[in-house]
């Protein structure tokens, strides 16, 4: 893990972007949920200048983000099935009620 320093906010971003990667800020979930799944060769830890002060991002591959939503895939496409099927449920119970609904 090396210790870099980016000027700013959009330094950081420009260099995420040249180099296939992606980050987040510290002190958030995911900051959280990637420093614990992944080691620690596979994300950098940089301090980035702020109009805060400094703050600290980690960067890490979008190969890994894209690998995430690959294995996810199948449940994504489940629940999108399943949301389709409630909206479709719920459209035949307001037509039912529209149906009946002078009496």
């Amino acid at each position: 893990m090396s210790e870099r320093e980016f000027a700013n906010q959009k330094a950081l971003q420009e260099h995420a972007d040249r180099n296939g990667l992606d980050f987040v800020w510290e002190y958030t979930p995911a900051f959280a949920k990637r420093q614990r799944l992944l080691t620690p060769e596979q994300y950098e830890i940089v301090d980035v200048c702020t109009s805060r002060g400094m703050s600290r991002a980690m960067l890490f591959s979008k190969a890994i983000i894209q690998a995430e939503l690959e294995v996810n895939a199948p449940l994504r496409e489940a629940m999108a099935i399943k949301r389709e099927r409630w909206r479709a449920r719920r459209a035949a119970i307001e037509r039912a009620k529209q149906k009946d609904w002078p009496r």
